[in-house]
C-alpha cells in the first residue's frame, strides 16, 4: 500500500460546506489522525523490524501488533492500576502543600480503583499502593 502524505489523508475526511468552505468535524479529524499514526506506525515497523537469526520475528504488521496486544494482556492487573493512576496522577494532586498522602479513585479495566500516594524525603508524590 503507498503511504499517504498528511494533507491526502486529511483531505480524504473534509467535505464542503454549503459555502463551498472545506470543513472536517471532529471526528473526521480524529480518524485522519489515527490513520497517519496506523501509516507511520506501520513504516516504523517495515523499516526496522525485529530479527530472529536471519527471518524477521514478525511476518507482516498485524502478527507484530497482535504480539503486542498479547504482551498488554499479560501484565499483572496491579500493573495497569498503577501504569494509569501514575498518568493521571496530576488531575488529583492536592492543594495543600503540607499533605503528606492522598488518595484518588479512576475505573479501570471495568472496575473502580482506589490507590494511595505519599510524599517522599524529596517531596515527590510516589505510589505507594492499590486500597
Amino acid at each position: 500500500m503507498p503511504v499517504k502524505s498528511k494533507e491526502e489523508i486529511l483531505n480524504s475526511y473534509y467535505s464542503h460546506g454549503e459555502d463551498g468552505t472545506p470543513e472536517i468535524a471532529a471526528y473526521g479529524l480524529l480518524q485522519a489522525m489515527e490513520e497517519y499514526r496506523q501509516q507511520a506506525e506501520e513504516a516504523a515497523f517495515n523499516a526496522a523490524r525485529e530479527l530472529d537469526g536471519h527471518k524477521p520475528a514478525f511476518t507482516n504488521f498485524v502478527d507484530y501488533q497482535a504480539s503486542l496486544q498479547a504482551k498488554t494482556e499479560q501484565l499483572p492487573k496491579e500493573d495497569t492500576v498503577r501504569l494509569v493512576a501514575d498518568s493521571i496522577i496530576e488531575q488529583f494532586l492536592p492543594d495543600d502543600p503540607a499533605e503528606q498522602t492522598f488518595e484518588f479513585s479512576f475505573k479501570a479495566e471495568g472496575t473502580n480503583q482506589t490507590v494511595l500516594y505519599k510524599r517522599n524525603a524529596a517531596g515527590q508524590w510516589i505510589y505507594a499502593e492499590k486500597v
